[in-house]
């Protein structure tokens, strides 16, 4: 007959897996609030920066600097119309539960990455559309500027 482990043990396991879950959750909001109004704040201008870094690093044509700005169009629309807010209290409920229920959050996660895979034809038809209009002077150049900035994010 297999050996039981005490039930304060398993209680004691059971409250510490508890708090574990909820300080996670919890510096997982504040860092994310932080992060969120910083990026509320100067979002606009760093998506009219980048435009204007890339055609001023790339040399962009006109119509390769509004394929550009159809890009950001594009996904500034698709993060204006997440309900960010009706997420974060289901995840926010979920959390108050004696118990996570882990079923419902796959469904969550499920749900957005289904999101993610509908809208990808269509943000990647206009990634495609700007970059097989690009010189191979200009490919090369934008390689260069994506692993330079992956660099320095690894870093972080």
């Amino acid at each position: 007959m297999p050996t039981r482990q005490p039930l304060t043990q398993e209680i004691t396991m059971n409250t510490f897996s508890k708090i574990a879950i909820t300080v996670v959750a919890t510096a997982g909001l504040v860092i994310g609030a932080g992060a969120y109004a910083g990026k509320q704040f100067s979002q606009g201008m760093k998506g009219e920066f980048m435009i204007y870094k890339l055609e001023k690093e790339l040399d962009l044509s006109t119509a390769q600097v509004d394929q550009l700005k159809d890009i950001q169009s594009f996904m500034k629309a698709k993060h204006e119309s997440h309900d960010r807010s009706a997420g974060k209290a289901k995840m926010v409920e979920l959390l108050k539960a004696p118990q996570l229920d882990q079923a419902q959050i796959l469904s969550m996660m499920d749900e957005k990455m289904q999101s993610m895979r509908d809208q990808a034809p269509e943000a990647l038809g206009k990634i495609a559309a700007f970059t097989d209009n690009l010189s191979a002077e200009q490919r090369t150049e934008l390689v260069e500027m994506i692993e330079k900035f992956s660099g320095r994010m690894h870093k972080h």
